[in-house]
This record gives structure tokens, sequence and C-alpha cells, in this order.
């Protein structure tokens, strides 16, 4: 079935199909979750217009803006307003762009109770326990990347500190089974520091496509584009680049090295063929800026131990569980990657498969997903993390368990007084895989 989609294509065909509508949600449904995806009214209609691509043979669901009105509807309704485009790749390239389709939305929540207005912002990122207030967006000192500037200022022998100053809070803060820590910046920023900086970088093939989803798009790193010695920006053209950067050691004909002292600056080109044209096209897509030797990642990232994580999963067991979990319930050793919303959400990863959501005091959310990165060189955890929540596995055993489930195929949600369950399947089909379980805790205190 076509999926919906939030980043632009990097190519599409012209022959579109816009659609916008405005639905008519219940207030009671706004207050249970933060995503206004998860609202069964809008899940609904999304649903249906995955339906309704597939049907007409386009292959996506351009979500290109989901807002809720201004207006306030009579009675307990409030309006969502929906704007997509059903569309179909270019022939051989399904890729997907790092540019978001509505970057200036944010997907909030918005419940008004007489003078009391409740805001819950739902975009999703990592970071570090920390107050809500310290969470920081900062506009780099520049976007040139060189062996005299540094990567928008950031250099190699940095500390964290150094580049959080800078930079401001990370995407991202991951640490790898050898100890080094990974901070991301927007979807394909990374620094490694072991414990200062070794290596900054480009890479959209770290992270899987879950991984990637799980980062929002940053103001900074996403939008504006960095510029290699300060003249040739992201996607030039490999030809008119040499033009303007001068004398390159040529590793081979798509990388290029130039190196000052103890650091390299390394330069990737990519060949792209967007128009269907007999001849590829070399663009500029990706830097890294080290100091020698070259530091690749390729330590897995750290895992807790699996015995402590199926503790802590049936603790939260909403078969367990009799009122709200608290965040004290995730002990530290759990704590070991975070993903952290721009402003006040954070996402503690305990392994590359389970995210559990904090706000304040409560565990809000938890999550169970495909890896996070494209190779986790870990066996599956879905099936000890579904026992442990006893949650079953398959289609039919979900049925059995859960009656009340609504089943969408491909989609299955179940919305109860104190929580919510929403499963993704890789397809419609009866014994098609688990992708994504989320259950939403919404205990009355």
């Amino acid at each position: 079935m076509a999926p919906i989609v939030e980043f632009l294509p990097e190519c599409k065909q012209h022959d579109v199909l816009p659609v916008k509508t405005t639905l008519k949600v219940r207030n009671s449904n706004l207050l249970r979750f933060t995503q206004l995806r998860d609202v069964p009214e809008v899940a609904r209609y999304l649903q249906q217009m995955r339906e309704n691509a597939s049907a007409r043979r386009f292959d996506a669901v351009l979500l290109q803006q989901l807002k809720q009105s201004e207006y306030k509807a009579p009675g307990n309704y409030s309006e969502v307003h929906v704007q997509l485009e059903l569309f179909r790749f270019c022939d051989g390239n399904d890729a997907l762009s790092d540019t978001s389709a509505d970057p200036g939305g944010n997907r909030q929540i918005r419940q008004n109770l007489g003078t009391l207005e409740i805001k819950t912002s739902i975009n999703t990122v990592v970071a570090f326990a920390r107050a809500e207030s310290e969470y920081k967006v900062v506009t780099p000192p520049h976007m040139h990347v060189s062996l005299t500037e540094g990567a928008m200022g950031v250099k190699p022998k940095m500390t964290a500190t150094q580049v959080q100053a800078l930079w401001g809070t990370p995407s991202a803060d991951l640490v790898t089974q050898d100890g080094a820590r990974l901070l991301g910046y927007g979807r394909r920023l990374w620094v490694l520091l072991d414990p200062l900086v070794k290596v900054v970088f480009t890479d959209s093939e770290l992270l899987s496509g879950v991984g990637r989803n799980l980062l929002e798009f940053h103001p900074e790193f996403d939008e504006k584009p960095w510029l290699i010695d300060g003249k040739v920006p992201y996607k030039k053209d490999m030809v008119q680049a040499g033009l303007q950067l001068g004398s390159w050691q040529k590793s081979s004909a798509l990388l290029w090295r130039r190196q000052l002292g103890t650091q390299q600056l390394s330069v990737q080109f990519e060949e792209f063929n967007p128009e269907s044209v007999d001849q590829n096209t070399a663009l500029l897509t990706g830097f890294r800026l080290s100091g020698q030797p070259d530091q690749v990642v390729k330590s897995p990232l750290q895992q807790a131990a699996m015995t402590d994580v199926l503790t802590f999963v049936e603790a939260v067991n909403v078969r367990n569980l009799r009122q709200q979990p608290l965040a004290s319930q995730l002990p530290a050793q759990l704590r070991v990657h975070q993903m952290a919303q721009r402003r006040n959400l954070i996402w503690w990863l305990p392994t590359t498969q389970l995210h559990v959501l904090l706000q304040k005091d409560k565990i809000s959310r938890l999550k169970v997903t495909a890896p996070i990165v494209r190779n986790p060189q870990q066996p599956d955890q879905f099936p000890q993390l579904l026992k442990a929540l006893q949650i079953p596995i398959s289609k039919a055993g979900l049925r059995l368990a859960f009656p009340d489930m609504q089943d969408y195929g491909d989609r299955f949600q179940l919305y109860r007084d104190d929580f919510d369950i929403l499963i993704e399947f890789a397809s419609d089909e009866e014994h098609a895989p688990i992708e994504l379980l989320e259950i939403i805790y919404h205990y009355p205190h």
C-alpha cells in the first residue's frame, strides 16, 4: 500500500493529485493523543487516502500540511486541516530528500478548555537528561567547511561542551559499543568524539528509515546548505565545484581529499540521473573533516543488558499497570541513547529497538520499532519485547487478545480509557511482520 511520507521526493513525475480537506474531530480524542496522525478521525482519513493512492497506482502520499484550526467549532469538536499530494516517483529514483514537505509545521495538538490552553508538541528528536529550558537551538558561526575554519566552526580535538556551545543541543546523542560518542545534528550531520572530536562528517546511511524519522527537521542544519571552502554548496555539480575549489587530491573520481598538518578534509560526490537522460550528473553530497588517522564509524551502538530491559518492559506492561508509569522506573543503566524534541520531549533508547518517552516525572509512551541503525549487528528484539509486554506478534493473535482492536489491514489501533496501542505492519497481508508498536499511557492522575 502507498505509504505516507513527510519529506519531499528527490524526483517525482509531473502527474500528481493534490488533495485538501478539513476534518471534524472530537476534542476528547485530541486530549488523548500528542500526534495528530494518531487521532482516530485523522488516522482513518489517512488510511483511506493510502488506499485511494494505491488504487490509482500512485507510489506514495505526501503529507504537506496537518494542522489544527484556530477556529473553534461548536460543541465538542475541533477542525483539522489536511493537505496531501498523491505522486509517483521518477523511474529508478524512489529516494526521499532531506527537505520537509512542511518545514514550518510542528504538528501540534492544541486543546482549549475555557481560559486554559494545553499545547503538546509532537516532533521527536534525541538528547540527554536536562531541564526542558536547557534545550538550545544555536545558529552556527558560519556554514563554511574547510581545513582552516573547521566544519561550521567545529574542529578536531574540541570537547563536547565546545561543540554544543557552537551548535546547540544535538538531535541525537548515541554511544557506540567501544565507548565513543556520536552527536547528530539534523538528519545527516554527525560528530564523533572519543572523548574529543575525532571526525565531523555527513552520513545519510548511518541511520535506518526508522532512525531518520525520529529526528525532526532542524532549522539550522537541514535547511541551510554548508559550503566547502565557503564557496561550493551541497548538491553542486562536480564540474562547477572543480572550477571553484581548485586543486585537490583525487582518491577516486567521486572522492577528493585535501590535507593540512594532521587534519584531512574529504568531499564526496554521487551520480544522479533525475531526468533519465543518457549521462549521469555528479553532485556534491558529503564531507568528512578529521584528524589523522581518519576514524570510520564501525562499532555498533551499545545495548543495555537484555535482562534489565525485559524487567523494565514487564513492569510497564499495560496488563500489570494500575497507574501512569513513573520516569523513575527507567533505571540509569537503561538510559543509554537519547533522542530529544527541540523543546520539551525526551526519548531514551535502552536498545536500538526500544524507545521510552519521558514527560517530566512520568513515562508517557513506549515504542518498539525496527532498529534505528542500518546495520544493527544484533538479532531482532521484537519477539522478546512483545512477549514481555504480553502482546501477540501476529494479527490473528492480536484479534483474539483484543477483540475491540480496530483492524485497518496494515495498521491496528486500540483505544482504552487508560492507554492506547498503535501497531503498524509491513503490509496488509495476514502474516506481515510488525514494524512498529507504540503504547500511549494516559492513566488518570
